[in-house]
């Protein structure tokens, strides 16, 4: 897929998918997913088929399933959580990666926890490493997920039954682990900030509550 023309095709190529998936199914997911953004290159294992791993290198990524997903996300229970699904061969992704680096590591002392996940082939030999020494590299905030699924279906359930795959796509959730919002597409730093915001700041007391005296 080209990516000239200023982006332009971006927001036709999210509705071709949406068509593509609602005729094909699940089955269609990563084509669904690059038609939205980008072309992913041709895979050569399914999706969540274990990943290749270097015999003398410790691993610089991990992989996480739709279980340790939904962990991840009860564990962030208590702040604000930025949920990142991304992708190596997806143009508008690898675009975007430094400013959500610098976003992550700007807003953690603000109580937003970016929880990044890629959805590389771990099944392509070479592509986790791929992925880990990328982040590694050029996005050593973002923390280095491979999602690992066998049902589509079944990922975009557990995040938002909104989501037709298209990527990049955040998913922001509050300190009690509520879904309330999502975002498509390339992000600026503006646009990402506007995106958080509400849920950064601490709950309010509701009208009439009792408040605790000041000791003496």
């Amino acid at each position: 897929v080209r990516r000239g023309d200023d982006d332009r095709g971006t927001a036709g190529a999210m509705s071709r998918a949406r068509q593509f998936v609602a005729a094909l199914g699940s089955l269609a997911f990563v084509a669904m997913l690059a038609l939205s953004a980008c072309l992913e290159p041709p895979a050569s294992a399914a999706a969540g088929a274990p990943a290749e791993t270097t015999k003398t290198a410790p691993a610089s990524y991990r992989l996480v399933n739709i279980e340790g997903i939904k962990g991840l996300l009860h564990q962030g229970r208590g702040h604000a959580v930025l949920v990142h699904f991304w992708a190596s061969w997806c143009g508008p992704c690898m675009r975007e990666l430094p400013i959500m680096d610098q976003f992550a590591h700007d807003m953690k002392p603000h109580g937003l926890e970016v929880l990044s996940l890629s959805l590389d082939n771990p099944g392509r030999p070479g592509a986790a490493e791929h992925v880990g020494a990328l982040l590694r590299k050029q996005a050593p905030n973002l923390t280095p997920n491979i999602a690992q699924f066998d049902d589509a279906d079944e990922l975009i359930a557990a995040i938002s039954p909104r989501w037709t795959g298209a990527i990049p796509a955040l998913f922001v959730y509050d300190h009690t682990g509520q879904l309330r919002d999502e975002m498509y597409g390339d992000s600026s730093r503006p646009r990402l900030e506007r995106f958080v915001d509400a849920w950064l700041k601490p709950a309010q007391p509701s009208p009439g509550a009792a408040t605790k005296p000041a000791a003496n």
